[in-house]
C-alpha cells in the first residue's frame, strides 16, 4: 500500500460547488421552495370541523412535502409525525393568527403540544404495538421483582422464621382492618332530605373532588380485537369536543351528588353515566341520565337542571361494601363520562373523567343547599361556570 502524504492538498474550484454541502435526503433536507404557511385573518370563532381543515393546511405546508403518516386528528397528525420539530419562530407567529380563532379548547390542546406536551410524547405517541411492547417489558420486570421477593422471603423465613410470620400478620390483617370507610365521604347530619336541602348555602367547590372530562375511548366498528380496533378520534367526532365539561362532588339533601358543567343546551343532548367505584375500578352504584342507547345502571335523580349544569344522585357507602363478584371494596373514586353517538364508524364514543383521592387524605364532600325553585351557580374552574333551578327530587 502506498504511503499516504502527511497533508492533504486543498480542493480545487471546480470541485466546490454552491450545493456542495446541501442535504438532499432524510426528514430534515433543505429545500429550495420558500416557507409559505397560511394566516388567519382576525375574525369569529372557527367551527371545530374548519379550525381542523385549516390546521391541515397548515400542516401539510410547514412539512414541505416530506413523506407522512395521515391522521385525521391534526394534532395527532403533527405528534405522531414529528412535525413539531420543525416549528420555528416563523410558524410560531403564522399559527398563532390561526390559534386565536379556534374554539378553547382545541386552541389548549396545540399550546400543550406547541409547549412540548408530556415528556412521555416529545417524539410522538406510542404505537399500539409499542404499547404491548412496553406492557410485556413492564410484566417482564415485575414478574422479576416478584420473583426476586419471593427468593428474599424465604431465605428470611428459613432464618427468621417466626418474626417473618407476625409480621406478615401484622401487615395483612391489623392494619387493613384499621380502614373503616371510603375515600369519598361526607359528613352524616341524619337530617330528612327535605330539610337537609335546604342546609349549607351555596355550592364551594372542592378541587380535588373535581376532574375535566378529557379522556377520550373510541373502537371503531369490526370484528378483530377491541385493542386493535381502539383509534383516536377527531375532536369534530364527538357533540361536545374533550374539555368542554367539567364535575365535581357535592353533598346535597344528605345524600352524594356529581354536578356536570358543560357548554349551553348540553344537558339536553347527551347521554351522561356516573358511577361510584373502588380503587380498582369496579362499579358500586351507577345512574344514568340522557338519550343513552343503551341504558346502565339505574335512572338517575336529577336534584338541579339548566341549559348549563345538572346534578345527579349518588349512592356513596362509607363503609366497607361486599362485592357481587366476591371480595369487598370501599368507596375510593366516582368515574363520569359522556357517551356519543358513534354513528356508522365507532362502537364505543366516550369522553371521561375520573374524581379519585387518597384514603388518607380526609378530604370530605362540600355540602350546599337551597329552596326548591332557586338557582344554584357552579364555578367548577377552567372557565366552567354553569347554572341550574333545583327540582325538589331527592334520592330516596
Amino acid at each position: 500500500m502506498a504511503d499516504l502524504p502527511d497533508e492533504l492538498p486543498p480542493p480545487t474550484g471546480e470541485e466546490i460547488q454552491p450545493d456542495s454541502f446541501v442535504v438532499r435526503t432524510g426528514f430534515l433536507r433543505a429545500g429550495d421552495a420558500p416557507l409559505r404557511l397560511p394566516r388567519l385573518p382576525a375574525g369569529p370563532e372557527l367551527s371545530y370541523i374548519d379550525a381542523d381543515e385549516i390546521a391541515h393546511q397548515f400542516l401539510v405546508a410547514l412539512a414541505q412535502g416530506r413523506v407522512l403518516v395521515p391522521y385525521a386528528d391534526p394534532v395527532e397528525h403533527a405528534r405522531a409525525n414529528g412535525l413539531m420539530i420543525l416549528y420555528s419562530a416563523e410558524a410560531a407567529d403564522a399559527f398563532e393568527t390561526i390559534l386565536s380563532r379556534m374554539p378553547e379548547p382545541r386552541a389548549l390542546a396545540w399550546r400543550e403540544i406547541i409547549a412540548g406536551g408530556a415528556s412521555s410524547e416529545a417524539f410522538g405517541p406510542l404505537t399500539l404495538q409499542e404499547k404491548l411492547d412496553e406492557t410485556q417489558v413492564d410484566d417482564a420486570l415485575a414478574a422479576g421483582r416478584r420473583q426476586r421477593i419471593v427468593n428474599i422471603a424465604v431465605a428470611l423465613v428459613a432464618v427468621i422464621a417466626v418474626g417473618w410470620g407476625g409480621f406478615y400478620t401484622y401487615d395483612q390483617f391489623v392494619t387493613e382492618e384499621q380502614r373503616t370507610e371510603g375515600a369519598i365521604q361526607f359528613a352524616d347530619t341524619g337530617e330528612a332530605p327535605a330539610v337537609a336541602a335546604v342546609q349549607g348555602g351555596p355550592p364551594v367547590v372542592e378541587a380535588a373532588l373535581t376532574t375535566g372530562l378529557i379522556d377520550t375511548v373510541a373502537v371503531v366498528l369490526g370484528d378483530g380485537p377491541v385493542d386493535d380496533r381502539i383509534v383516536t378520534a377527531a375532536f369534530s367526532d364527538f357533540p361536545y369536543p374533550p374539555g368542554s365539561m367539567r364535575a365535581s362532588l357535592f353533598q346535597y339533601a344528605g345524600s352524594g351528588h356529581i354536578v356536570v358543567v358543560g357548554p349551553h343546551g348540553f344537558t339536553d343532548n347527551v347521554c351522561l353515566r356516573a358511577s361510584v367505584v373502588t380503587g380498582d375500578l369496579r362499579p358500586l352504584d351507577t345512574v344514568t341520565t340522557g338519550p343513552c342507547a343503551d341504558p346502565v345502571g339505574r335512572p338517575a335523580v336529577i336534584g338541579c337542571v339548566g341549559p348549563s349544569a345538572i346534578l345527579l344522585s349518588l349512592q356513596v357507602p362509607e363503609g366497607e361494601v361486599d362485592l357481587p363478584e366476591g371480595g369487598t371494596g370501599f368507596a375510593d373514586a366516582v368515574r363520569i363520562q359522556m357517551i356519543a353517538d358513534g354513528g356508522e364508524r365507532y362502537e364505543t364514543l366516550t369522553v371521561r373523567g375520573t374524581i379519585q383521592v387518597d384514603p388518607a387524605s380526609g378530604v370530605v364532600i362540600p355540602r350546599f343547599g337551597g329552596n326548591i325553585g332557586t338557582d344554584i351557580t357552579f364555578d367548577l374552574g377552567a372557565s366552567r361556570v354553569g347554572t341550574c333551578t333545583l327540582t325538589g327530587d331527592f334520592p330516596l
